[in-house]
């Protein structure tokens, strides 16, 4: 068996799973483990070795919906794998009771406390766990037990889907590792409020006694900001308790070392400073300084202990104290052409556009899940501006779009770093896009519906 690490000047592919589509399952909307297993030929035929997937998690129900989840996948359970994977045909296998014992054992840190979260939310019709009552809102032992009990039926349902996904990610994990393909996960920073993580470890979080929580996460409106002032909503840690956070983000990458053979730190910078937000005060804004380098050393640390591998977001202002850390750790940073030009004039950004000057230990994208797509970013560009990115990225000049976002993508795949990922579209030169940051609604969100226009089978051989 081939082992599936990242091995020099590789080259990977960056798709959701929920984007893709199958001729060979043309009842389902969306992508499902099962259909991951044909994109791997697609992979393995066009000579990649990595696949880059946004998070699995389950996500938070949406505003005023009782079965209805955000597709936002960083609005996430923190644990467990969404349900939305598992095709028709792996919904059909059950285990044997050695089988559910031996998963639950495994997995026992999160799986009991998962199941048992999700039978109280289809009872209350929401997983806004604050709105429970107080006895459960609390975890009082005495009820929890009742509960269990009197709900074992449904309990077991959410233990044996879990299972039944595992199984078939598994599947998928196995083919990729025999065609040297690299699975390569994306962990949040945050987590979503209303998840069983938030439920059963409330210390490890900002809120108050009533749940309310005094502060959310996201990214205030300063002059290095691409996207402008953006709220996410999450809980903020309480690094005051800090063992206990801690405890949070080892169960978390317990589960991610066990699915992936790479993980991508998503806002890593939030180790050392993140935004401390009121969702309805602009003013009252601010980075707050965070755990800081031993913290984000002790994780670091956790994730070598478990054979996973790790590169980290570190694109945006505010990253000093997190570049130093990766250097010193000899840990990726990433870059992001798309970020070549800055935003507030016609000068291009030395960081990201001299692309043969990028690090070898760096992994580097054309654009990104938050980003418009290659060929999107070329149409928007002046052609002042473009003549200037052909200069700097030495990427042959073309006044047709589509050529020139060709020629960049190729610079890009031509650089230094150890690892290029291309998402999808800029293979495709598709101007579809994944997200818009800032523009999510609470209801009815548009954002992560990208499917991608041809079926995994039919995709195009590239180079």
């Amino acid at each position: 068996m081939v082992e599936a690490k990242i091995k020099q000047k590789a080259v990977g592919t960056l798709v959701p799973i929920f984007s893709l589509v199958s001729s060979q399952q043309i009842s389902q909307d969306q992508g499902s483990f099962e259909t991951g297993l044909y994109f791997l030929d697609w992979l393995e035929k066009t000579g990649q070795t990595a696949w880059q997937i946004l998070p699995l998690n389950e996500t938070q129900l949406e505003k005023g919906s009782a079965v209805k989840h955000v597709p936002s996948p960083y609005k996430g359970y923190g644990v467990g794998l969404a349900p939305k994977y598992l095709s028709a045909k792996d919904a059909q296998r059950k285990p044997t009771l050695q089988e559910k014992n031996t998963f639950i054992a495994q997995n026992k840190e999160w799986i009991e406390d998962y199941a048992l979260f999700c039978s109280i939310r289809d009872v209350y019709g929401t997983d806004d766990w604050r709105t429970w009552n107080k006895a459960l809102r609390t975890r009082e032992k005495g009820v929890l037990k009742e509960w269990v009990k009197s709900h074992k039926l449904t309990i077991n349902y959410y233990i044996v889907t879990q299972w039944q996904l595992h199984q078939s990610y598994k599947e998928l994990h196995a083919k990729a590792k025999a065609s040297g393909i690299a699975l390569i996960g994306d962990i949040p920073y945050y987590i979503s409020v209303q998840s069983p993580l938030v439920w059963a470890h409330q210390k490890a979080f900002q809120m108050n006694k009533d749940g309310t929580l005094p502060y959310v996460s996201g990214i205030p409106n300063t002059p290095g900001t691409y996207f402008g002032r953006q709220i996410w909503g999450h809980p903020l840690y309480n690094w005051e308790n800090q063992d206990e956070v801690i405890k949070v983000w080892k169960m978390r990458l317990q589960h991610q070392s066990e699915l992936f053979d790479h993980v991508r730190f998503d806002h890593a910078k939030a180790f050392f400073t993140y935004g401390k937000m009121e969702a309805d005060i602009e003013a009252n804004d601010q980075y707050v300084r965070g755990p800081g380098e031993n913290v984000f050393k002790e994780i670091l640390s956790f994730i070598e202990e478990k054979g996973l591998k790790v590169f980290a977001e570190d694109s945006g202002d505010g990253t000093g104290g997190l570049r130093k850390c990766l250097k010193e750790q000899k840990i990726a940073g990433i870059k992001i052409f798309h970020f070549a030009m800055k935003p507030v004039d016609e000068k291009v950004n030395e960081k990201y556009v001299f692309v043969k000057r990028y690090e070898e230990n760096c992994v580097a994208y054309t654009t990104s899940h938050d980003t418009e797509t290659l060929l999107g970013y070329m149409q928007r560009l002046s052609p002042t501006q473009k003549k200037k990115l052909a200069i700097a990225s030495e990427a042959a000049y073309d006044a047709t779009d589509s050529i020139f976002a060709k020629n960049i993508r190729e610079a890009v795949l031509s650089s230094p770093a150890q690892l290029v990922i291309i998402p999808i579209q800029d293979w495709l030169l598709s101007t579809d896009r994944i997200n818009i940051p800032g523009t999510e609604k609470e209801v009815g969100d548009t954002n992560w519906q990208y499917r991608v226009g041809v079926p995994v089978e039919g995709l195009p051989e590239v180079k």
